[in-house]
């Protein structure tokens, strides 16, 4: 009878997804807490497939988002779209993007002449970027939505980007409501920590 009521227990629990799902499940010693967190985790898994399915329109097992996916989430664009592609993604905790950085982008014309740089701001735009498409995916139109930064705090630049270099970003998610929404980012460099920050965004609705 204890074991007739644990599997009712996760059966129910589970029908709080809402669609049926195709699997093998092993519980030990499960209880509501376990099988809500379970479910949590399977949503997420839902969600991201359902994003997929709506912006991305070539399947890849490599990224989750390319940029034409990319694209059709946050509006930016050349030059200033600074992320290539999306990585991992677990919608409303983390996500992960990256950038290839070339000599053909436009601010090396200037910074610096003979030596190469990435601007840090640039490098921090970026990460605010890909924690966009994260936050703007909360919402059923992101595309109707735009994310404004509304503080930036403890940004750490350790180390030269230059031409050549891959950015991997790395943010996530501290606190997130419906229209605001604080993440930690990193950015890593062949696994080598370059630059790292605080960032408060708002969502607001586009005005055209």
């Amino acid at each position: 009878e204890f074991v007739r009521h644990k599997v009712c227990d996760l059966l129910g629990d589970i029908m709080l997804l809402g669609v049926p799902i195709k699997g093998h499940i092993l519980a030990a010693r499960s209880g509501h807490k376990t099988n809500v967190e379970l479910v949590k985790k399977l949503r997420q898994i839902q969600k991201k497939q359902e994003l997929q399915q709506i912006y991305q329109k070539t399947k890849s097992k490599e990224v989750v988002f390319d940029i034409n996916a990319i694209m059709r989430i946050i509006p930016h664009r050349y030059p200033f779209l600074l992320v290539d592609k999306i990585l991992e993604f677990v919608p409303g905790e983390s996500i992960v993007g990256m950038k290839n950085v070339t000599i053909n982008e436009p601010f090396f014309q200037g910074h610096f002449p003979g030596h190469p740089i990435m601007p840090g701001v640039l490098i921090i735009e970026g990460m605010a970027q890909a924690g966009g498409i994260m936050l703007l995916n909360q919402l059923d139109n992101p595309q109707d939505y735009v994310a404004y930064f509304a503080s930036i705090d403890n940004v750490k630049f350790r180390k030269p980007v230059m031409p050549g270099d891959t950015l991997r970003y790395e943010l996530s998610v501290i606190s997130l409501k419906r229209s605001l929404a604080k993440m930690h980012g990193d950015t890593y460099v062949n696994g080598e920590k370059v630059a790292e920050g605080d960032f408060m965004a708002m969502i607001t609705k586009r005005n055209i």
